[in-house]
């Protein structure tokens, strides 16, 4: 059984992967850990481990319950570690809550439409932020072979904050919701030794590293 919105997760095994046991992911944006979940297929089934990072409370709340084998960080990821103004949304648009600063102004009018046709709410919070390298420090991860970013408009904040001197990554998967803004990132993945992987069915864009043993079974 797969878990991802638009198959994410069976793309990934089917044509990356590929059954590979015991692995190791970070889902930057996990929600509950189990609804529209782009890691929970590869911890049932191939015995992966990983971090699951959220900053809505009462989602992460959740996350805890659904995934208490994973380590479970309760903040948003972006390039510095402190705090940060938060887009929290309640009913129909949780799942699209992200960073202020970083939230995309045709976000911005899908939020308000979708508020108004299905009677969700949001208010804005302050959450804690990290780096993604602090986070690699403080548990000292230094392979990912899997990384998904989801979280509404900050994912080139979140690349930006790792440090690839210290961390090697397989393979990169992020939300495409707007293909200009989608455009830097992988330009800057690419000068990180990455490369597109062609074969995309999905909103989102996988790269993968040159140098990865996966892309044996891609090419």
């Amino acid at each position: 059984m797969f878990y991802s919105q638009y198959k994410q997760d069976k793309y990934l095994e089917t044509l990356v992967f590929k059954g590979y046991k015991n692995g190791f992911f970070i889902d930057v944006g996990a929600h509950d850990g189990k609804s529209i979940n782009n890691t929970l297929y590869f911890e049932k089934n191939n015995n992966w481990t990983g971090i699951n990072i959220e900053p809505i409370k009462k989602v992460y709340n959740d996350l805890l319950v659904n995934r208490p084998n994973c380590i479970n960080i309760n903040c948003a990821v972006c390039n510095n570690d402190g705090k940060t103004e938060f887009i929290c949304n309640e009913g129909y648009t949780e799942m699209i809550s992200g960073i202020k600063d970083t939230f995309d102004n045709r976000h911005i009018q899908r939020l308000q439409r979708e508020n108004k046709q299905h009677g969700s709410t949001t208010k804005i919070i302050e959450v804690e932020t990290k780096k993604l390298e602090t986070i690699c420090d403080s548990h000292k991860i230094s392979h990912i072979n899997y990384l998904s970013i989801d979280v509404e408009g900050g994912e080139f904040e979140v690349i930006k904050s790792i440090n690839f001197d210290k961390v090697y990554i397989d393979v990169i998967g992020f939300e495409n919701n707007y293909n200009d803004t989608s455009i830097p990132i992988v330009k800057y993945l690419m000068e990180k030794n990455y490369v597109v992987i062609k074969k995309i069915s999905t909103i989102d864009i996988f790269m993968i590293h040159k140098d990865s043993v996966f892309i044996k079974n891609i090419n």
